[in-house]
């Protein structure tokens, strides 16, 4: 390397040790005195750009990197860092450009390969990014920021178990590597490794506190690990420190489903506060009734990181096709990371289908306002994966809320939330900073698997006792829970129980689910808890369980109406708001208005009833798949005409608002 000379030479030397030890002020004085007329001076240049990335002044690296580039166009480092300059403000096809100059320049430089990674991944181009960072790491196989970016690209593309040891080995040759430890927490959380998730996670704070994503993470942990006090303690800590980040709020918003002693006030002022953080970010169009194009074709457009193997994509398959047969297009904003073969049936029946991975706010809302968007449907709610600040900026004159969520958004932008005359009663309309609007019957259809798979005959008919059983996620099981099970338990002293999820792989996860009952007085060997499985072999799980059991406040929806058509009925109790009613829309619709509780006590005679009824249950379990699919749950093609009508009823209203 060729750098300045004398008097230079050690103000060189000096700001190397200053950037390394992180004092970065000191550093850049020392860069700044150095002569610009000196040959080695491209040097400064690309360690001053990349300091001042550090700082997040990136204006001032763009401009000391362009400097350097107007020296040597080829210059490799710079062409790197400049690089990571433009991933970070979000200039990716420029990003990408400089990426493979650096690659022409330097083939055998790894950092040009990570970085086109880095953008390959940021836009959702995963299998791409997969093949930037294999060839990184062929080059040199420590190379510990390309072990985290495949990771991360494995966490994204579903592949967790290749992404565990990606993070296990950056972690072991760079100990101390808190992005590293945050991921693998995260991905651990997911694999349903809870406890070793959350020491991680809190290795990852301890080495890094000012990062709001391991406490983002932690929270998660902390709530599959169901305990939500601890997890709110977490995101209330972190947004003292990061009051405007929104992931945090929005995971918040998502925890308060979970508690049986949820205050709904306190859950309204909080998504309030979310809907005023993302307003005083975006520039609203302003758009202006037509009252002569009331009956012309609508363009509704549908907002999603959901369009794959997942709820949303399950109630979405059998609907589609039948929405575009109605007099309106559909036009699709997908953020999801990666397809599989349910994206691509609904792409299929889509034509006008955007990729929006990693696209602004602002570009996004003006790509859906030039597609002249009439109704915007939200279909995360504060999921992941969500662009809700996107409807801060108003791109179409209806916007709604419906399906991936089951509260308010929060967003004063957010015209209406759609349900149906279960989990939207009119007394709840103080609820929502949403407008109400239920449709006729059900808020959803469900689309049946494509498995060749039957019901069975009961279970408890050979086994000689009645198994009740839980496919919902071990989070939605809080004490209340726990405590109404086992008494129904101790009510049919034969009787078992059949928990399963994925976080029950965790052996810490299982035996504190064990002594949970077993502080009840129910003996270990009547709980059966599973792991997980393929989604064939979860559907035969079914197979051995004779009545399911919802849990509350937040009760099943996708397992509820699956365990119906495989010919199990379940016990719900009534809600108070509209996430708790899911199970009384789902049994009301499908003809089974009797297993719904209203109270506690109600749910555990109820169980005992049913149980000690073993001929009806087989009757039922018999004829239970063929009236279901006779019913509106099953009704896609019902539910899509119903859904359209709203579409247009809520498209007369807002032109009716420009009659003279």
């Amino acid at each position: 390397m060729s750098i300045p000379a004398q008097d230079d030479q050690v103000l060189w030397m000096r700001g190397i040790e200053f950037h390394q030890r992180g004092e970065l002020d000191e550093a850049e004085r020392c860069y700044r005195r150095i002569d610009p007329h000196h040959p080695g001076y491209i040097y400064v240049l690309a360690n001053l750009g990349l300091l001042l990335d550090a700082r997040g002044e990136y204006d001032a690296a763009e401009s000391s990197f362009l400097r350097a580039l107007a020296l040597d166009p080829t210059h490799y480092s710079t062409l790197v860092n400049y690089s990571n300059t433009l991933i970070a403000i979000g200039r990716l096809h420029e990003a990408e450009s400089l990426c493979r100059r650096g690659i022409a320049a330097n083939p055998d430089g790894m950092e040009a390969h990570c970085a086109l990674g880095n953008v390959q991944s940021t836009v959702g181009r995963l299998a791409e990014a997969e093949i930037a960072y294999g060839q990184a790491l062929a080059i040199r196989p420590d190379f510990v920021e390309a072990l985290v970016g495949l990771g991360n690209v494995m966490t994204r593309l579903g592949r967790h178990d290749e992404a565990v040891p990606c993070y296990r080995r950056a972690l072991a040759i760079r100990p101390g590597m808190a992005s590293a430890m945050g991921n693998l927490g995260l991905v651990l959380t997911t694999l349903g490794q809870l406890e070793e998730a959350r020491s991680t996670l809190q290795a990852a704070i301890a080495l890094d506190p000012g990062n709001p994503c391991h406490r983002l993470n932690l929270g998660l942990c902390l709530g599959a690990l169901n305990r939500p006090d601890q997890a709110e303690a977490v995101y209330r800590e972190a947004l003292v420190i990061h009051s405007d980040n929104l992931d945090i709020r929005s995971n918040l918003l998502f925890l308060h489903n979970y508690r049986e002693d949820g205050d709904l006030t306190v859950s309204l002022a909080d998504a309030r506060q979310y809907g005023e953080l993302v307003a005083a970010k975006a520039t609203p169009f302003v758009h202006h009734p037509e009252h002569d194009a009331r009956l012309r074709r609508l363009r509704v457009g549908l907002v999603s990181g959901d369009l794959l193997n997942h709820p949303v994509g399950f109630f979405l398959d059998g609907v589609i096709p039948w929405l575009v047969q109605e007099t309106l297009d559909l036009y699709v904003y997908s953020n999801c990371d990666r397809e599989d073969d349910l994206t691509g049936r609904l792409r299929a029946s889509i034509p006008m289908w955007r990729s929006v991975l990693g696209m602004s706010d602002a570009t996004l809302a003006r790509r859906i306002h030039a597609d002249g968007i009439d109704i915007l449907m939200d279909l995360s709610g504060h999921t992941a994966r969500n662009r809700l600040p996107l409807f801060a900026w108003k791109p179409a004159p209806i916007q709604a809320t419906w399906l991936g969520f089951f509260a308010t958004t929060g967003l004063a932008s957010m015209d209406y939330i759609l349900g149906d005359p279960y989990n939207l009663p009119p007394e709840e309309a103080g609820h929502f900073v949403e407008t109400p609007w239920p449709l006729p019957q059900c808020y959803l259809a469900f689309t049946p698997p494509d498995l060749a798979i039957g019901v069975n005959d009961l279970p408890a008919a050979r086994n000689g006792f009645v198994t009740f059983g839980s496919c919902n996620k071990i989070n939605k099981i809080n004490d209340g829970v726990i405590a109404c099970w086992a008494q129904l338990l101790q009510a049919v002293p034969t009787s078992r129980l059949l928990i399963k999820n994925q976080s029950l792989a965790d052996p810490l996860v299982r035996q504190e689910m064990l002594l949970r009952f077993l502080r009840h007085g129910i003996p270990t060997e009547r709980i059966l808890l599973e792991g997980p499985s393929t989604r064939e072999r979860y559907f035969e799980v079914y197979h051995r369980i004779d009545i399911a059991l919802d849990p509350f406040p937040y009760p099943g929806v996708t397992t509820s109406v699956e365990g119906l058509w495989m010919g199990v009925p379940f016990i719900t109790r009534k809600g108070k708001r509209y996430l708790s009613h899911q199970g009384e829309s789902i049994l009301a619709n499908a003809g089974l208005a009797d297993w719904i509780a209203g109270d506690v006590e109600a749910y555990v005679a109820k169980a005992v009833h049913f149980a000690s009824r073993l001929g009806e249950l087989a009757a039922l379990r018999r004829e239970l798949r063929p009236r279901v699919l006779r019913s509106p749950l099953f009704d896609t093609r019902g539910f899509a005409g119903h859904l359209a009508r709203a579409w247009r009823e809520m498209w007369h209203a807002w032109c009716s608002q420009g009659r003279i």
